[in-house]
């Protein structure tokens, strides 16, 4: 049995509130020490689920989600701990989802620290206020068991499996998004020889791992948005992105220095620069043109790797063009940002043909 199996309609329930409500949910979020001072990475205690929702700011609002109380821990003492983890993790709010109702008193006192006690039915209820559609399975998304096989399906590569641990735990907590971005490309890049385009798991793998990238790119193009001048010319913008993404002409300089310490200035091409940066600069100043629309393309492209897993849903399928059909810029920007990181992370090309026949299929 694997660890998301444990407490798995409460999960449920977590993954379909973050659903309705827009946000971007994660499952089984590792939080890791603050700096590990030793040999061996250590996880500290977890996140049952974690909901991520991108602001027009490009800043993020992170709700974490616990589904179990310990039969000797007082509700009261759970937040106590929801708290905690919030603060160590720069989280905004906290629900948990008790199995038994906690007193008045305990919720309105968890309620001061940011954290909302509530047992399964009354969870329900205040969720369904939100969206009449929460007690509904309408996507892939919404049923736990995709979750469970997309996790299984990777037992046994360690590779795959820990690239996945990485893509639901150091992306959805790293308050860094430019660190993020080039995090996910060096760990795409590690990887890239295990993608096998021919089989559905690791079309799965590489559409959910897109659809991650799409989140943290979100981020990005908002912040690059509220920095840059629509109308700076070419060379100002590229000068401007280069230094935000390596953190800064600080940052830029004393990597670049760094780069030709360690390998023969004659086999370098000059400057520090990202793999495909001129594509990365043509992707920007595309999805400039409509940021609000990038957070739109996560969903679709999760449910496309749902679909590689699990056995088709004619509603679900349904569901899914609708979504697609209510933005031309979907899967504009999905290809826009597949034609890339494969350019960036020199992964199979194939994958790319195998998104847009998923889009032409999803609106037939």
């Amino acid at each position: 049995m694997g660890k998301l199996d444990k407490d798995i309609h409460q999960k449920e329930m977590a993954l379909r509130f973050c659903l309705v409500n827009e946000m971007i949910p994660f499952l089984e979020v590792n939080v890791q020490n603050y700096r590990e001072l030793s040999d061996t990475l250590t996880v500290i205690t977890d996140i049952d689920a974690l909901g991520v929702q991108v602001g027009s700011s490009g800043l993020t609002r992170r709700v974490i989600f616990d589904c179990k109380t310990l039969k000797s821990t007082s509700p009261i003492n759970r937040a106590f701990w929801a708290a905690g983890v919030m603060k160590f993790t720069n989280c905004d709010e906290a629900f948990i989802i008790l199995s038994k109702k906690a007193g008045e008193a305990h919720r309105l006192s968890s309620k001061q620290i940011g954290v909302h006690l509530f047992d399964q039915s009354q969870f329900a209820s205040y969720a369904e206020s939100c969206s009449i559609d929460f007690r509904l399975d309408y996507s892939y998304s919404t049923n736990i068991q995709s979750w469970l096989k997309l996790n299984e399906a990777f037992v046994g590569n360690n590779a795959l499996e820990q690239f996945l641990t990485f893509l639901n735990t150091d992306v959805p907590l790293e308050q860094d998004s430019v660190k993020s971005f080039r995090k996910i490309l060096a760990a795409f890049r590690k990887v890239r020889g295990e993608f096998d385009p021919s089989k559905p798991k690791h079309r799965a793998l590489y559409f959910y791992g897109l659809s991650v990238f799409g989140y943290v790119l979100s981020q990005i193009i908002y912040s690059i948005r509220n920095i840059v001048d629509f109308d700076a010319d070419a060379k100002a913008f590229e000068k401007a992105l280069k230094y935000y993404i390596w953190g800064g002409k600080d940052s830029f300089d004393l990597r670049n220095k760094l780069q030709h310490f360690q390998v023969a200035q004659s086999v370098l091409d000059g400057e520090l620069k990202l793999k495909n940066w001129e594509g990365f600069i043509e992707l920007c100043r595309n999805l400039m043109d409509s940021p609000s629309e990038i957070p739109k393309c996560v969903h679709p492209l999760r449910e496309f790797c749902f679909q590689q897993i699990v056995d088709k849903n004619s509603g679900k399928d349904k569901h899914l063009k609708l979504a697609i059909e209510k933005s031309n810029r979907i899967r504009q920007f999905s290809s826009f940002m597949s034609s890339y990181l494969i350019g960036a992370a020199d992964l199979p090309k194939d994958l790319n043909e195998y998104l847009d026949e998923s889009f032409s299929t999803a609106l037939q």
